[in-house]
């Protein structure tokens, strides 16, 4: 075997260990999520609201999964977890990656949005968003668990651990991209009644943020960073859904 044959063998395993990462940690939140569903319906005799099942999911999956799946494998590969995903309090310069961040993701993604309407395109319906605009009061107590869970525990799997991976072989910008195909995608579990058509688009306008963590990270090599963004641009979408509610009480 010649040397570009072995080093096009050893980046498809590359590519297949992040693919099984992303699968793996998904199962693995759903075991969790399984398992706290029975204890409070069969154990304690609850009945879950939509809203406790969003709260559940978000402990399970991006609280348990994907944590647990990037920090197995990075001990099975022998590396030290906080040496290969560096995590520390921002700087000043790192702040205000962060801001830029933030709000370079809601500004493109807002425009997706307005091409998507002049378009006359179908987005598919998030069923996180869905929860909270029929429940919009709820959203005070979902943004702690945007904040502790969903931000760092995708992005300590997809950035910090994925990303981390594929940037030893392929590079940084290659990194980012095939990190962002495989954080994209896996919202289709999340979608309500999509349609393949509304699924891949939402989906597109997913990849705009997640290179935005993706860039973020490789701009401060700091995992703090891109999970601040990641919660701050969710809990964006979440709080102008609680404020369109109180507007909407108030009869302005």
């Amino acid at each position: 075997m010649d040397v570009s044959t072995a080093l096009s063998w050893r980046r498809l395993g590359l590519l297949a260990a992040g693919l099984g990462l992303t699968i793996g940690g998904i199962v693995l939140g759903l075991i969790v999520l399984v398992a706290l569903m029975a204890v409070l319906i069969v154990g304690l005799g609850l009945e879950l609201s939509s809203q406790s099942l969003l709260i559940l999911n978000l402990i399970a999956v991006q609280g348990v999964g994907f944590p647990v799946a990037g920090y197995a494998y990075l001990r099975y590969r022998g590396r030290r977890v906080w040496e290969f995903v560096p995590t520390a309090l921002p700087n000043l310069r790192q702040v205000g990656v962060i801001v830029a961040g933030w709000i370079g993701a809601l500004v493109l993604v807002s425009i997706a949005g307005v091409i998507i309407q002049v378009t006359g395109t179908t987005a598919a319906e998030n069923q996180a968003g869905q929860v909270v605009t029929e429940n919009p009061e709820f959203v005070p107590y979902l943004l702690p668990f945007v904040f502790l869970l969903n931000g760092p525990g995708e992005e300590f799997l997809f950035r910090g651990v994925i990303q981390g991976r594929f940037r030893e072989e392929f590079g940084p910008a290659a990194a980012i991209v095939l990190a962002t195909l495989m954080f994209a995608p896996i919202h289709v579990f999340s979608f309500v009644g999509a349609t393949p058509q509304a699924a891949l688009v939402t989906i597109s306008i997913l990849t705009v943020p997640s290179l935005i963590f993706g860039a973020v990270y490789e701009i401060t090599d700091n995992f703090t960073v891109p999970a601040l963004v990641h919660g701050l641009y969710n809990a964006t979408l979440f709080g102008s859904i609680y404020l369109s509610s109180l507007v909407g009480v108030a009869g302005l």
